[in-house]
């Protein structure tokens, strides 16, 4: 048996209760966080068989030593093309409106309005429900997206209605999830989105304090929105409405606001909103097509960033991301077919970042509602994505985190840009708030010789 190549261990020296020095390791090929012991760890790092080692087993069963001829990268990314396959249950990402009423600075998406054509809007439904009525189907899910899908809040719940009575109907799962910016969210349409239409996650971005939000993301008629979406978000909090649905803020973070963040998170304990219901997402701005190299932070610096936003947070009582638990499904609906996005004009696209954006919006249509019946989706620009990391193409062979991460974006790859996401370059600082947290004890100083 030999150290797995996705296998990280920790530069910092624990002790737990009974005094016993560990490191903590992360195998990222079955995302389990776990102690090792100091000679153990100091053997896999030195490339010795622990074959005989009385942790050899555990160590196997989650594929932190694997057999001395398996091709890891190929087991990889195999995984990942045989989940990619697996259409059991499908995913939808719809855009009822391709409208926002915002016009934020480093948005690269280009909004325009369209009148709601109810003929369409059946077509996309039926769509949804007709994957649902076919018998190797368990279930569908539906992100939705905009634009501001929240513009077009009658379509989400006319839609939503007949989605979660076929699914009753056939006895299939049904869950939602909608991407907002927050400005038209109210206590009433929160509870209703929940209740109704089986909403099981709202992501709400916040950029910052009131001056910045409402600088950096100001409404097209020049009003703000910071107020009404955490008074929406507070109040549906503090009266325990919804509670089957998860709420997590997200801040788009580049130069221009990051320094304000910590202001943000005490405005918003303040406001009631630091709990552990709320999960803080941060996520550096990148580019949609258009060119953020001014405010942009670079991912390295980013993921130095966002340790100590992260460490406030979680002191105020935020819910902060952990180290991922599971290999990653899929890397985006880019790369399975069991995924698609449908657009307010019933065109279908294999990638979120493809309609609003100038180009891909005509060029990268890959069918209509109407031309694929039930059928699963065409093959997109990056569904062969596994086969060309399989192939050494690119950088993301031979990255310790490919399991839980996938490869984040291939298109951003393929535009020249870095996708990776933070806890490639942070996972050792991770690991030391995952053994912190469960009451290990710092013993040592960090090994300097520790390398990513």
């Amino acid at each position: 048996m030999k150290r797995s190549r996705y296998l990280l261990i920790g530069s910092k020296t624990y002790r737990d209760s009974a005094g016993a020095e560990v490191r903590f390791a992360y195998a990222t090929r079955t995302g389990t966080v776990f102690a090792l012991p100091l000679p153990v760890a100091a053997a896999l790092e030195n490339g010795e068989d622990v074959s005989d080692h009385d942790l050899a087993p555990t160590l196997s069963d989650i594929a932190a030593v694997v057999p001395e001829d398996e091709n890891e990268l190929r087991t990889v990314t195999s995984g990942f093309e045989q989940r990619a396959a697996e259409s059991r249950n499908r995913t939808f990402t719809v855009m009822p409106t391709s409208y926002c009423n915002m016009d934020c600075d480093y948005c690269g998406q280009e909004h325009f309005k369209t009148a709601v054509n109810w003929n369409r809007v059946d077509r996309m439904t039926g769509r949804i429900t007709g994957v649902l009525e076919q018998p190797q189907v368990d279930g569908a899910s539906v992100t939705w997206f905009g634009g501001e899908p929240m513009l077009a809040y009658k379509v989400i719940t006319t839609m939503s209605a007949r989605i979660v009575a076929a699914a009753e109907r056939l006895g299939k799962t049904y869950s939602a999830a909608l991407v907002t910016n927050g400005s038209l969210l109210t206590p009433g349409k929160i509870s209703e989105l929940s209740e109704e239409c089986r909403v099981r996650l709202l992501e709400v971005t916040i950029d910052g304090p009131r001056e910045i939000h409402n600088a950096r993301r100001h409404k097209r008629n020049g009003k703000g929105s910071f107020d009404t979406t955490v008074e929406a978000l507070a109040e549906t909090v503090s009266s325990g409405m919804a509670p089957d649905l998860a709420i997590s803020v997200r801040v788009n973070v580049d130069r221009e606001n990051r320094e304000e963040v910590d202001n943000l998170l005490f405005d918003l304990a303040h406001a009631g909103l630091a709990v552990r219901r709320i999960e803080l997402h941060l996520a550096p701005v990148h580019s949609w097509g258009n060119d953020v190299s001014a405010v942009e932070l670079q991912a390295k610096e980013f993921a130095a960033w966002e340790i100590a936003a992260y460490e406030t947070a979680h002191r105020l009582g935020f819910s902060v991301p952990r180290m991922p638990n599971r290999p990653k499904a899929a890397t985006c609906l880019a790369t399975t077919r069991k995924g698609e996005l449908i657009d307010p004009l019933e065109r279908v696209y294999s990638c979120s970042e493809h309609p609003l954006v100038p180009g891909p919006r005509s060029s990268e249509i890959i069918g209509t509602v109407e031309s694929l019946g039930n059928t699963l989706r065409p093959a997109g620009k990056f569904d062969d994505w596994y086969a060309q990391v399989t192939a050494g193409e690119w950088q993301c062979s031979s990255c310790p985190i490919l399991p839980v991460c996938g490869g984040s974006c291939p298109k951003l790859w393929t535009e020249g840009h870095l996708p990776c996401p933070s806890i490639k370059f942070n996972w050792d600082e991770k690991l030391s708030w995952e053994a912190e947290r469960r009451g290990y004890v710092p013993a040592a100083p960090a090994n300097p010789n520790t390398r990513v």
